[in-house]
């Protein structure tokens, strides 16, 4: 069954108590879009905890797939491990640096939590066999989940989107399809029908383009599918 995670990058205890309240499953908290010094996090994942009520993941996410994080590598790390404890789930790019990367996977599978391991492309859909191969490396990097987001430029490249998703399915391991921008806004409703674990909607700020509202996604999703 496709979680909705509300993508959260502005006002996060606010916008976090309203996902919850409109039928988000999961919260995705953008540390690197936050307007929040270092050692204000651990406080902020204190009240989201207590007053949210619904999964949490974290991520602080690196420049080349469209993080704001102005840091060094080890600070990013760093802070995205000291709020690990508080969350329920981490995102860590496919493309960190293979020790950071590992490093994050290994604390958090000691602590019993989900990995999401990610690769965005904002600028194209690579081909099926490229795509095929950057989920295998998500998996072998240790996710529990791998999320592939790409930039469709024609519906040709959202339908390989939604074949990648489709074939996928028939797998036990668990993907996260995504296609930004104008021609991929359908493929976030459909994706899910097809076998994409989660399904990223917006609360307050976009977080990537064509992100749909959660009641509209909800709705959505619930007309078109009702066991999603």
């Amino acid at each position: 069954m496709t979680e909705i995670v509300a993508a959260i990058a502005d006002d996060p205890l606010r916008n976090a108590i309203h996902a919850a309240s409109v039928g988000a499953d999961m919260i995705e908290i953008r540390i690197d879009l936050l307007d929040y010094p270092a050692d204000s996090l651990h406080s902020l994942f204190k009240q989201l905890n207590k007053s949210v009520g619904i999964p949490i993941i974290a991520t602080n996410r690196i420049d080349v797939e469209g993080g704001k994080f102005n840091g060094s590598e080890e600070e990013r790390i760093e802070i995205l491990l000291s709020v690990l404890e508080m969350v329920d789930a981490i995102d860590i790019e496919l493309r960190t640096r293979s020790e950071y990367r590992d490093l994050v996977v290994h604390r958090a599978k000691k602590a019993g939590k989900r990995i999401i391991v990610s690769y965005h492309d904002f600028s194209k859909t690579p081909d099926i066999t490229a795509m095929q191969n950057i989920l295998s490396e998500c998996f072998d990097a240790g996710a529990d989940i791998a999320k592939l987001a790409a930039t469709p430029h024609s519906y040709e490249d959202a339908l390989s989107l939604l074949k990648l998703t489709l074939d996928c399915a028939r797998a036990p391991a668990q993907v996260c399809i995504i296609g930004m921008g104008g021609y991929g806004v359908h493929t976030r409703v459909i994706a899910p029908i097809y076998g994409s674990a989660l399904a990223y909607a917006s609360v307050g700020a976009a977080t990537a383009p064509g992100q749909i509202g959660i009641r509209e996604l909800r709705g959505m999703l619930e007309m078109l599918c009702p066991r999603v």
